[in-house]
């Protein structure tokens, strides 16, 4: 009869002890699907509300039960079904105990009594549970299935167990304990465990649940659905123990990826509650406020890293606890199958004949089993690692850095750049204080994606910090028993390579620190070239910047190529390890001590040594991830750390007071939090600067206006106000906006008559901040929709006639950064947000530079002065002083960062500061009436003509007519999408993107090299145990050689493994790194060469993408997953038998996850696009008090993002899940037939056993490779498609153009037709002039007219539907781009400075000497004579005299004005013949127009130039002036004819500047 009962009732009732503690201290956890009502609820105190905790109540609920009642009726009925086994089994309990206690039988009574015990426990939480519901169900559910899984095994073990011992286990398997109990009773209740095990395994813990998908998903994710289901929330929160333990809830997923062409998002089910952002935000915020690490008095330093990675760990800590049991239990659990392998070989060895096949069963049962049980715990371990554990690092880590830089002071555009190399240790430390600053945007764009992907990878590996040495400790006691103290030398040779480790610690700390370092520059530049790639093609500096950007690229794959080498070298060293503790082990075991290596130690021992293997090979390889991430969370951490501007306080519906009392005021300056705020060390020319000593108040309710000259410091001042910049000393009052406002505005609707709140601020900023959205949206930014004030603002912002031009009206969606928009039209979109806003207290920063005269006075009068702006303080900077004074009620001059003069407008009339910032014969502020009434008609005039020359050539367009009313509604259309949607490939990969792939790796030399390397690698592992099952086969034999000849042998096989296995990988990685260089050559040629269109139409945040997350899967991954796909053993046999079912499952399992990948790249690009607006221009977000929604938006993104990926591992888990018990039941069955069949011998059968234990699992490594390569080739799949964009034009054709072309500069247009796109309509309508060499040329013209597209036409930007353009007779679309573009110059609109220093924004190339570089500053008048500068204020030094100043990163840390000046200067070195200038003055004060009037017709005096102009003054003296209307010219003639023609539309135009202007227009132009 079985024995060891007592001790199996002593661990059952243990069982149910701990299972009673957890009830009692544990709890469990009601009310998880409840919404919380309280703050006490969700764990947090009712204290004053925080702006940034956006979390709301339902964001803690997984969902809404569907069907509940049936639910939990079905439920009740199986709960009451397995309470009457338990009964059944009390009863059968009973039985027995009265039978012990008949017996008078101690053993026997406690026995029992345990076993009473642990029933009526069981019978007891399942009766008490049979009304209960969600948590508390669920907690009993898997307490029920554990205790009876414990149950099962135990009996059933005893069960199986024979009674007749056999020598092997006699030893074991005698104990004193014997107790005699009728057998039939006894299996009864054995069957009953097993039915109530199989019960509670599948009784569902929870109903299904619905999600609003609308609340995780946007409107246009939701319209993309295919598959609709209510029970949309992720299965596993409801899913019985046996659908958790095989993932059977992604079972659903695997069929929809098989069933459609392709997955879309929102066909995933939404993730729980607590994988979501909002709830991991509301616990990371809560963690980094409430933990902070010290032991005693130390405290680690910023920058270390201790403290977040402590936060982390704390934040995490219920499931990095459970990673660490089932990490404990799966190592001690690993070494479970090489046991009862050993003990199937023993049998086999002792009883060869197979007379009692009993105790064979008994141990094939065990290899089973344990196997099985092994395999699904590391299931469950791998899930938790890769999805949970993960999931919430990457969430934790990116929330909260984008939460930071929303309160982040904006260092980045107020810092230099960080330089490449410094010459001495003081550069150098400069340079490490930058790099700590995080001073460039694309440094903290490479923080939200880069590092912490690195951190959220570690928590692959944290498992094996605890797996690892478990393992080796029980492999240690394992192999003792096995080889006794033989196994002891062998693992003393393990520990020789232990202090290599900090040795390779150093290496990959230093070479990860560098790597990132090259990625940070080459992702800033990378960030640089794509914002100012027009600029690029302007010059023809393509190819320039492509060898820059191919530097640093080098550099980088030099890093990535040293931590290649030091991990294929530290691998080899670990591999080696383990086969020397083999060799040595067998060597002391059979030579020194003179033992039998028999089969079942031989095949045991190294079934044993693979795992060992492994263990030992993981802990380099965590070692090294950890050193990887320590560096990433240190630079995490620094940023944290960054100073952050004072958050806005709650509203005060008090009259606000905006005042500055003597305070100096200075650029925010990069230090930490609580550090001063005055930094001593001047990093910037920005930070040179200063305001100093202010003393101001500005009028509540009143227009105040701040005016100055060029650099004086008006920016800075309005920046002040908003909190932006640094008060050093004084005091500054000036109310803003809580973060929360937008946020607490949606939705809301207010009578008109309250629309206006006070306190709040809107801020437009001096270049328009415009999100890729339509233009309604960004007006709106969020704010309800009244249609009378919308269309109020749309009028005094002088849109309606831009809005009737464009095809789809407000709803025309706007470009990344208002590409497609005119400077006019986004400085209106951007001052028609503030307008519409609900702010009380508006800061416009220039924002009538951009527009026409005519536009400048109707926003003045008609916007800034109408009935929208009554009651509302505005704080204007302007350069259009005589404009604005007339209606201002206060004026304050600057310059040079001193109040020059401050007061009402009669005081400034009458001080003469005047004088000093307008032109000479500056308009009377009487004019004004007179210029708003003949503004007015003048405007009605210009749209009359524009009807009517609409109407004359309408066949020549497709734009609707503008004689539409704007209030008509015409039918409704689908608004043309501008910024295509991100496309994704459908089905397998295609042949040509491995091919490409293939090809970019090697040659044919390569792949022959490269295949013999892995033919004889994957051939080693039969070699080896082929080898050792002759050795072992020969023990005892009178034909067996010496000990010494097998273990030469098996070293000889085992170190040409070795050697051919590094190798291996030392090719594979030299190949990855070569297609790494070649596709990266190829995408980025293919960008930097892509028509303009490309550029406008596809977002920044899709080609950073490629550039950098998909890229670095290519160098950092895709070697390892596509050098193992056929890297497993040739066991061809096995393969094939198997191979049909691994085949169409894997078939499967590659569609979904190959989708799943394609979407998780998908949906990466809007977090790229929302990470680079909202660092582009925080400052707008914070001034509108947009923070708290942005951040809800963000975590939108995040959501959207992370579900692909969750269900990537989930149906990875999925079929390895269902592969590992296969695995188990092939192993079991190899078992079975080597107990079965006598023909097979011990080492025969170790052999078998050993193969059967790798093959299936080789096989699933195999097609969890592919399939993992195929996956990682999404990423080269998408970098092919952007290799393959249209290209522009040929750069060079032949015959090329002389060199000195153009000598004359004359140029020609003939019927000259230009549209963006051929299903566009025509944007210039058959244009002809001639403009003779040297001839200075004004164009003019509304907003939208064509101006700028005129502009872009000779660069062929946009090559002519019909006509041509030539210069010098040449007709330039003959001409290669290169050559063209190289001999022509333009001053675009929006000026590109690229970071460096001055000298190398100016001089890219280095091509010019100082004293030339010095002479265009001067031409530029930027600095001042030589004989004046000495007499420079030297408080705010004037910056542009030092040539080594830095320029930050698109050049954020001048103003707008001054940027327009060096592009200027860097014309005036350049110059050519034709010089092209868009608006190339427009944020320049008009005393600085003037001279540089002065200087381009000095300095181009026989140059040809064509100069599109708002200012009339700036084109007045030219030759001749064209004005164009819609495209078409409609007046081409002399200034001073068209003066002297009253009815012509110049006139006009220069009369509605004034009357007194007017004169001195007429005076100007010679009439």
């Amino acid at each position: 009869m079985p024995e060891l009962q007592l001790p199996v009732a002593v661990v059952l009732a243990i069982s149910a002890l701990c299972s009673f503690f957890q009830f009692i201290f544990l709890g469990t956890d009601e009310g998880k699907l409840r919404l919380p009502t309280t703050s006490q609820d969700i764990g947090q105190e009712p204290l004053q509300k925080d702006a940034f905790d956006v979390t709301k109540p339902e964001d803690y609920m997984d969902g809404a039960p569907l069907d509940a009642d049936a639910f939990w009726a079905q439920t009740r009925l199986r709960k009451i079904g397995l309470s009457i086994i338990f009964g059944l089994t009390l009863a059968s309990q009973a039985v027995l105990l009265g039978h012990a206690i008949v017996d008078q039988d101690n053993i026997k009574i406690v026995t029992q009594s345990l076993h009473v015990a642990f029933a009526f426990y069981l019978l007891s939480i399942t009766v008490l549970a049979v009304n209960k519901e969600y948590a508390a169900h669920a907690t009993t559910v898997i307490h029920l299935a554990a205790l009876t899984f414990v149950a099962s095994m135990c009996l059933g073990a005893l069960a199986l167990l024979p009674s007749d011992p056999i020598p092997v286990t006699q030893a074991i398997l005698s104990l004193p304990i014997s107790v005699s109990i009728p057998r039939a009773l006894w299996l009864v209740t054995v069957a009953l465990y097993v039915l109530a095990t199989f019960t509670a395994f599948t009784i569902r813990r929870g109903p299904a649940l619905h999600f609003p998908s609308e609340r995780i998903y946007s409107e246009k994710t939701l319209m993309k659905l295919t598959s609709r289901y209510e029970d949309n929330v992720c299965g596993v929160t409801g899913a019985s123990v046996w659908e958790l333990l095989l993932f059977s809830y992604t079972t659903r997923i695997v069929m929809i990826g098989d069933n459609s062409e392709s997955l879309e998002i929102a066909d995933l089910p939404i993730v729980p509650a607590d994988l979501r952002s909002a709830t991991i935000y509301a616990d990371m915020r809560n963690a980094m406020q409430r933990w902070r690490v010290s032991f005693g008095k130390w405290t680690p330093q910023p920058g270390t890293g201790w403290t977040l990675a402590y936060r982390l760990f704390r934040v995490n800590v219920p499931t990095l606890t459970l990673v660490v049991v089932l990490a404990a239990v799966s190592a001690v659990l690993c070494y479970a199958p090489a046991f009862f392998l050993r003990k199937v070989v023993q049998y086999i060895e002792i009883d060869p004949a197979r007379s009692d096949r009993a105790w064979g069963w008994l141990f094939c049962a065990g290899l089973f089993f344990s196997n099985a049980i092994y395999q699904l715990i590391q299931g469950q371990l791998w899930s938790i690692s890769t999805t949970t554990l993960r999931v919430r690092f990457k969430i934790q880590l990116n929330t909260i850095i984008f939460a930071k830089t929303l309160v982040r002071q904006d260092v980045a555009s107020s810092a230099g750049p960080t330089q490449d190399k410094g010459k001495d240790a003081s550069t150098k430390g400069k340079k490490d204080e930058k790099t700590d600053g995080f001073s460039s945007k694309a440094q903290v764009m490479t923080l939200m994606t880069t590092d912490v992907e690195r951190v959220a990878d570690f928590a692959l590996h944290i498992f094996s910090l605890v797996d690892s040495p478990v393992e080796i400790a029980v492999a240690t006691l394992f192999l003792y028993s096995l080889l006794g103290p033989s196994c002891f030398i062998g693992l003393a040779v393990a520990c020789l390579f232990l202090p290599l480790n900090r040795w390779a610690g150093k290496i990959v700390i230093g070479a990860q620190g560098e790597l990132m370092k090259a990625r940070d520059q080459r992702v800033s530049l990378m960030n640089e070239i794509l914002g100012g790639i027009r600029m690029l093609k302007f010059m023809a500096w393509e190819r320039s910047f492509e060898k820059r950007v191919l530097k640093i690229r080098d550099r980088e794959l030099k890093y990535q190529n040293l931590n290649y080498n030091v991990a294929v070298v530290w691998n080899a060293i670990w591999s080696a390890s383990p086969i020397l503790v083999t060799l040595i082990s067998f060597w002391h075991f059979t030579v020194v001590r003179g033992q039998v290596l028999t089969p079942s130690i031989a095949f045991t021992s190294i079934s044993v040594f693979a795992d060992l293997k492994n263990a030992l090979n993981a802990l380099p390889e965590t070692l090294i991830n950890f050193v990887q991430s320590l560096v990433s969370i240190r630079r995490i951490e620094k940023y944290l750390h960054g100073a952050e501007v004072n958050l806005a306080p709650p509203l005060n519906l008090d009259p606000s007071v905006v005042a500055i009392r003597s305070a100096t005021i200075v650029w925010p300056q990069t230090r930490s939090q609580g550090s001063s705020s005055a930094s001593s060390v001047a990093l910037t020319p920005r930070n040179k600067f200063s305001l100093i000593d202010l003393s101001l108040e500005f009028p509540h309710g009143e227009l105040s206006l701040v005016c100055g000259k060029l650099g004086s410091g008006k920016t800075l001042l309005l920046l002040a106000l908003l909190g932006e910049a640094d008060v050093v000393s004084g005091q500054l009052l000036c109310p803003r906006s809580p973060p929360d406002t937008i946020a607490s505005f949606t939705g809301v609707n207010v009578p008109e008559d309250e629309w206006i709140a006070e306190g709040i601020c809107a801020y437009v900023p001096q270049t328009a901040w415009l999100r890729n959205a339509s233009i309604k949206d960004n007006i709106l930014f969020d704010l309800p929709y009244v249609e009378e004030r919308y269309r109020k603002t749309l009028e005094v912002c002088a849109l309606e006639a831009d809005l009737r031009i464009l095809e789809d009206g407000d709803m025309s969606e706007i470009g990344e950064r208002g590409v497609n928009l005119s400077g006019g039209q986004k400085a209106r979109v951007s001052l028609a947000r503030a307008v519409y806003s609900r702010a009380s207290i508006l800061f416009l920063d220039d924002v009538l530079s951009a527009v026409d005269a005519h536009t400048a006075h109707h926003l003045y009068f008609e916007c800034l002065k109408g009935d929208l702006m009554r009651g509302r303080t505005i704080i204007l900077v302007s350069h259009h002083v005589q404009l604005c004074v007339p209606g201002a009620s206060y004026i304050v001059a600057l310059d040079n960062g001193r109040v020059q003069f401050q007061g009402d407008r009669e005081a400034f009339n009458k001080s003469g500061v005047l004088s000093t910032l307008s032109q000479s014969g500056a308009t009377d502020p009487a004019d004004g009436i007179q210029v708003t009434l003949v503004h007015s008609v003048e405007e009605v005039a210009n749209k009359a003509s524009g009807k009517a020359i609409k109407s004359e050539s309408s066949e020549a367009s497709s734009t609707p007519p503008a004689t539409v009313a704007p209030d008509a509604k015409p039918v409704k259309k689908v608004p043309r999408k501008y910024v295509e949607e991100e496309k994704r490939a459908v089905g397998r990969i295609d042949t040509d993107v491995w091919t490409t792939y293939v090809t970019a790796y090697g040659g044919a030399f390569y792949w022959i090299l490269f295949a013999f390397c892995l033919l004889l690698a994957a051939a080693v592992p039969l070699l080896e145990n082929g080898w050792l099952k002759i050795w072992s086969g020969a023990a005892g034999k009178e034909t067996a050689r010496s000990p010494i000849f097998y273990v030469g042998v098996y070293a000889a096989v085992t170190g040409t493994g070795l050697i051919l296995s590094t190798l291996r990988y030392f090719v594979l990685y030299r190949g990855g790194m070569n297609a790494s260089r070649v596709l990266y050559q190829r995408l980025l040629e293919s960008i930097l060469f892509a028509d303009i269109r490309f550029h406008d139409t596809v977002s920044r945040g899709r080609l950073l993408n490629r550039f950098g997350k998909d890229f670095q899967g290519v160098d950092s991954n895709l070697p390892d997953s596509f050098g193992s796909i056929i890297g497993g053993p040739p066991f061809i046999l096995a393969g094939f038998v198997l191979g049909a079912v691994y085949f169409n499952v894997g078939k499967v399992y590659s569609r979904t996850s190959r989708d799943m990948r394609r979407l998780d790249s998908v949906t990466t690009s809007p977090l790229y696009s929302i990470y680079g607006e909202t660092i582009a221009d925080v400052t707008v977000v914070r001034a509108f008090g947009a923070s708290s929604k942005f951040l809800r938006d963000m975590m939108r993104c995040v959501d959207t993002n992370i579900n692909p990926y969750y269900w990537a591992w989930g149906v990875s888990r999925w079929l390895t899940a269902r592969f590992n018990l296969l695995s188990s039941a092939v192993l079991g069955v190899a078992g079975f037939a080597a107990v079965l069949s006598p023909s097979i011998s011990a080492s025969t059968a170790g052999l078998a056993l050993t193969f059967a234990s790798t093959i299936t699992s080789d096989l699933l490594f195999l097609v969890r490779r592919f399939v993992g390569s195929e996956t990682a080739m999404v990423a080269v799949e998408r970098i092919k498609e952007f290799t393959e964009v249209k290209r522009e034009p040929a750069e060079f054709i032949e015959p090329r153009p002389a060199p000195s072309w153009p000598s004359r500069g004359a140029i020609k247009c003939e019927n000259l037709v230009i549209k963006y796109a051929p299903d566009l309509p025509n944007v210039l309508h058959n244009l002809n002039f001639e403009i003779k060499p040297g001839e200075k040329v004004g164009v003019l013209g509304r907003t939208g007219s064509g101006k700028s597209t005129l502009a872009l036409s000779f660069f062929r930007f946009v090559d002519p539907a019909k006509g041509r353009i030539l210069v010098d007779d040449i007709d330039i679309s003959k001409i290669g781009l290169t050559d063209l573009r190289s001999k022509l110059t333009i001053i675009p609109q929006d000026p590109t400075i690229l970071s460096g220093t001055l000298r190398s924004a100016l001089d890219v190339f280095e091509e010019y000497q100082d004293a030339e570089i010095y002479e265009a500053l001067r031409r530029v008048h930027v600095i001042p004579a030589e004989s004046t500068m000495a007499d420079d204020d030297t408080v705010n030094a004037n910056v542009f005299r030092n040539l080594d100043s830095p320029v930050s990163e698109g050049g954020d840390n001048f103003s707008t004005g001054e940027k327009q000046l060096l592009c200027m200067a860097r014309a005036i070195l350049k110059r050519t013949k034709v010089l092209v200038m868009d608006e190339a003055t427009a944020s320049v004060d008009y005393g600085t127009d003037e001279l540089i009037g002065k200087t381009i017709r000095q300095e181009f005096a026989a140059s040809t130039i064509l100069t599109i102009a708002h200012r009339l003054r700036t084109i007045i003296d030219y030759d001749r002036v064209m004005l164009l209307d819609e495209g078409r010219i409609v007046e081409f003639d002399r200034p001073s004819v068209l003066l002297q023609n009253t009815s012509s539309r110049f006139h006009g135009l220069c009369q509605a500047a004034g009357n007194s202007e007017l004169a001195v227009l007429k005076k100007m132009a010679g009439v």
